[in-house]
């Protein structure tokens, strides 16, 4: 097993050719995995706004209606998806199966 010492850049003192030191970067974590869509997020307002409109079926009327969103969610310290946060690129009619586009 190795070894991961830290050093403070000035305890170090200059090292021979055969003990180099390497500086490891840390990644970042990023809480908001990027869209596959060069698109604008929506903003709350305009979400609730298009949610409200195409709350029945163009097609055939019908009351049910589901959002179809991309899997680019925001996640929480759980890993769990949080609503209203992925992309929403359409809505599916639960009566006759007809999709269409935002």
């Amino acid at each position: 097993m190795s070894r991961l010492s830290v050093f403070w850049p000035d305890e170090i003192k200059p090292s021979s050719s055969t003990d180099e030191r390497m500086i490891l970067p840390f990644p970042q974590r990023k809480a908001v995995a990027k869209s596959t869509t060069a698109s604008k997020p929506m903003d709350v307002i305009t979400r609730a706004r298009v949610l409200f409109e195409n709350r029945r079926c163009t097609d055939c009327g019908y009351p049910v209606v589901e959002p179809i969103e991309l899997p680019d969610s925001a996640t929480n310290r759980s890993g769990l998806a949080i609503p209203g946060t992925a992309t929403l690129i359409g809505f599916r009619c639960c009566g006759c199966q007809t999709e269409w586009p935002v």
